[in-house]
């Protein structure tokens, strides 16, 4: 089986792009304060590291390392991706004489990869529907 079939039909899939949207609509939130609070004074930019956290809950600290016990097999256990929750850091950047450290240009520049991350997720989730959706009725995909 293709690899674009077994992510379109895993049953973990819905559940890991879910968790996936659900942690970039967080990181949305806290670049939008962090751009909201670009002059307050003493205010910490904060962000979300979901990338690092997938990693870490995959056992993979460089890269994706699968590795199937059976051809039937895809991946490693969702258990620990499930269980991940949002957990923001503070950002080390040089603050202002205000206190301040947002940077706007760097958190413009988060601000739209996190949007193409989610948009992308998004299209995967609606192509997936899509396909089986044309699995179910025998109909072209559209």
């Amino acid at each position: 089986m293709p690899l674009i079939d077994r992510l379109l039909f895993s049953d973990k899939v819905p559940g890991v792009l879910k968790k996936g949207l659900n942690m970039m609509s967080a990181r949305q939130n806290l670049i939008s304060s962090n751009i909201s609070n670009v002059d307050t004074p003493g205010f910490k930019a904060s962000d979300i590291d979901f990338q690092g956290q997938l990693r870490a809950a995959l056992g993979s600290e460089v890269g994706l390392n699968l590795k199937a016990t059976n051809t039937k097999h895809f991946g490693p256990s969702t258990s620990n991706i499930m269980g991940l929750e949002v957990d923001p850091f503070e950002e080390e950047a040089a603050a202002k004489s205000n206190g301040n450290n947002v940077d706007i240009d760097k958190e413009m520049a988060k601000m739209a990869e996190n949007q193409i991350y989610y948009n992308a997720s998004v299209q995967l989730m609606m192509k997936r529907g899509s396909t089986i959706r044309s699995a179910v009725t025998e109909l072209p995909q559209q």
